[in-house]
């Protein structure tokens, strides 16, 4: 009886999680694509991409956005100490260079904010700007339709999620587990409430910025030490009651953030622990979470098999046909392979290695990526 309860527990969390899909689907509120309006005589928007041996990634990059449709475009590259050809690709690609030579770290500075603090020095005129990962791939009508928002809604952070491209086994299994996570867990509605100081959240990938509101919070020198400084960013921002949004926009861009099962491990142990805010009791919560509700209606299922138990076998199973018919449903609606969805078990194993391991390596100090330890 006791386990019979459980899966019709299970069974409601599975309803609520496609009734949640179903009202974000309705939800156009924070929806932006390619058939958003463009705003006549857009200013110039500088385009900062800070790059540390991105030769996979930084031409193509490039490419992306000077095929762009926006008017008035500057693309600069601040190439943080490459020894892989990055700033050559990327002058050869049509960007202007900054190379910022390969120094150690200040100490109380993470990688990423310091480059792009040593290439506020060098952007020039324009009074918006747009940071960009080297592995973003843009659409031709992004800019001008995100800048336009930006512009008409008075918002001086603008961020988004776009469409997360995968190829390989290990990130088809991977990254639609710690993907829903993150989603599950960062509701757009209240991180685009105004009122909630607390709520605030950008993608790294893509955040464009007013440049005097930039300034006004000290730029990446305030988010120095977090290695989450786009999410920093957006909470510095609306602390100081600037206007902050963050969108879907996966029209407007793509992104393969990882090739491989070595770089998927090395960097959500970076992003996780951080991600919960350091908080050991919420990392249990999330593993509690997946064993529950991803993991155990498996092995209910096969004990009920093994115990010739045909009420609580039919019940799992049912229970299991909910589970991968969300995750079907799910799978269409951001264009991903649903045989994969069969390996969500497995998916969700590994997450809780990641979430584990995250939170080792960072009490132990031993975060590493692009060759620095943090």
């Amino acid at each position: 009886m006791a386990l019979l309860l459980l899966v019709g527990g299970i069974g409601f969390f599975w309803a609520g999680v496609a009734l949640r899909v179903a009202r974000g689907r309705a939800d156009t509120r924070w929806k932006l694509g390619l058939d958003a309006p463009v705003a006549e005589d857009l200013p110039t928007l500088v385009v900062v991409i800070p790059a540390r041996d991105e030769a996979r990634n930084i031409g193509a990059c490039v490419a992306a956005l000077r095929a762009s449709d926006h008017p008035n475009l500057r693309i600069v590259v601040f190439d943080d100490g490459s020894t892989d050809g990055t700033a050559d690709l990327a002058r050869d690609a049509g960007a202007t260079v900054v190379e910022g030579g390969g120094a150690e770290l200040p100490p109380g500075w993470k990688g990423k904010p310091w480059a792009l603090e040593r290439a506020r020095a060098n952007l020039g005129e324009g009074d918006w700007l747009v940071f960009v990962d080297a592995d973003v791939r843009v659409a031709r009508g992004a800019l001008s339709r995100l800048h336009t928002y930006a512009i008409t809604g008075g918002v001086d952070l603008l961020s988004g999620f776009g469409r997360l491209e995968m190829a390989s086994f290990w990130e088809y299994v991977v990254q639609p587990s710690v993907g829903g996570l993150i989603l599950a867990g960062n509701d757009l509605a209240k991180m685009n409430d105004d009122a909630n100081a607390e709520k605030a959240i950008a993608n790294g990938q893509l955040i464009l910025v007013r440049r005097s509101a930039y300034d006004a919070v000290g730029g990446h020198a305030a988010v120095k030490d977090d290695i989450l400084d786009d999410i920093g960013m957006a909470k510095a921002f609306k602390a100081a009651d600037f206007k902050v949004r963050c969108l879907m926009i996966r029209e407007l861009f793509s992104c393969r953030m990882y090739t491989g099962f070595s770089e998927l491990w090395h960097g959500w142990t970076k992003n996780l622990y951080p991600g919960m805010e350091f908080k050991t009791g919420v990392v249990v919560l999330v593993a509690v979470l997946v064993l529950v509700e991803f993991l155990s209606p498996y092995a209910i299922t096969l004990y009920a098999a093994l115990a010739g138990d045909t009420t609580l076998f039919a019940a799992s199973l049912a229970l299991l046909l909910l589970i991968h018919g969300v995750r079907a449903w799910m799978d269409r609606i951001f264009d991903q392979p649903l045989p994969y969805g069969l390996l969500q078990p497995l998916g969700a194993t590994i997450l809780l290695g990641l979430l584990f391991d995250s939170v080792r390596r960072t009490r132990a100090g031993t975060r590493t990526w692009k060759g620095r330890t943090y």
